[in-house]
């Protein structure tokens, strides 16, 4: 018995050795947010979750670093051509995470995760643009992120990522584009101010014809009373006229007309004009003297 307590304490102390060398590799901690594969003999076999857990020792088993899960971003700037020919930079933004289920996909399928992931970015981003016009882009913005979003969501599915959310600037476009734009822009400014000139003198020049046609039609009515009072004393006047001297009419009319012939012909010698007075046909049946009026030699 004495000869075999040795052996015992010996097959302890060598368990007790191999335990302490191998237990550090049997143990797996995993980070919050983040997972580890396990794997057997070099082949995948479990995923551990955040936490104490174990495995068996190396080398048969091994577990691989923290694999996070946490919601990562990448930023990228990307240059289309829209289907009307128009260069412009698309800022976007790509918000990607790896999927419940997709550990083992997301870690051994796609070997730099972000660099792949920002090639499908670009290559969708310039796919979608160049079916969209200029306008489109800045008005459909919505329409756009929601096509990348989806296409980048069937396609990073397939490596056990999920697309959280896709994010579209407003594109920025080239100097020269936005030159272009400057020019049209400053063109259409002209060309407004030159229709709000044209309507300007177009409703200044209506006015001015209304009041002027007002002003005629005032005029027209005051001349048409003014006519009217003279056409009325002047037929009062010959109603007494032919009422005190007994002479008809015609005559008496004749006599006014006389009247205004000898007076314009009075005026005009007042302002040192010279007037020749040539009277209509002898009158007949009134004194001439009387009238005021010489008939011409020969008739």
């Amino acid at each position: 018995m004495d000869s075999g307590i040795p052996n015992f304490v010996f097959f302890v102390i060598v368990a007790i050795f191999v335990v302490a060398v191998l237990l550090p590799s049997m143990i797996v901690i995993t980070g919050q947010q983040n997972v580890r594969l396990i794997e057997t003999f070099g082949r995948f076999s479990s995923v551990r979750q955040a936490g104490l857990s174990f495995k068996l020792p190396w080398p048969i088993q091994t577990a691989t670093s923290n694999f996070s899960l946490r919601v990562r971003e990448i930023a990228e700037d990307v240059g289309v051509k829209s289907s009307d020919n128009a260069f412009v930079v698309v800022p976007i933004r790509v918000q990607f995470a790896v999927k419940e289920g997709g550990e083992r996909d997301a870690f051994y399928r796609l070997d730099d995760p972000d660099a792949q992931i920002r090639s499908y970015v670009v290559n969708q981003v310039r796919s979608t643009a160049s079916n969209m016009t200029f306008d489109d882009l800045f008005r459909s913005r919505d329409a756009f992120e929601t096509d990348v979003e989806r296409t980048l969501a069937v396609r990073m599915g397939e490596f056990g990522f999920k697309i959280e959310n896709v994010l579209v600037d407003d594109p920025q476009p080239s100097v020269q584009l936005r030159e272009a734009f400057d020019r049209v822009i400053a063109a259409q400014r002209l060309k407004e101010a030159a229709t709000n000139e044209g309507e300007a003198l177009r409703i200044k020049s209506v006015a001015a014809a209304q009041a002027e046609g007002e002003s005629l039609r005032i005029r027209g009515e005051a001349y048409a009373a003014f006519r009217n009072i003279i056409a009325e004393g002047n037929a009062e006047a010959l109603t007494k006229f032919t009422d005190k001297t007994g002479l008809i009419e015609k005559d008496a009319l004749d006599f006014f007309i006389s009247v205004n012939e000898m007076e314009a012909v009075t005026t005009a010698a007042q302002a040192g004009g010279r007037v020749v007075f040539v009277t209509g046909s002898a009158r007949s049946g009134v004194d001439k003297a009387v009238l005021g009026m010489v008939e011409p030699d020969g008739e």
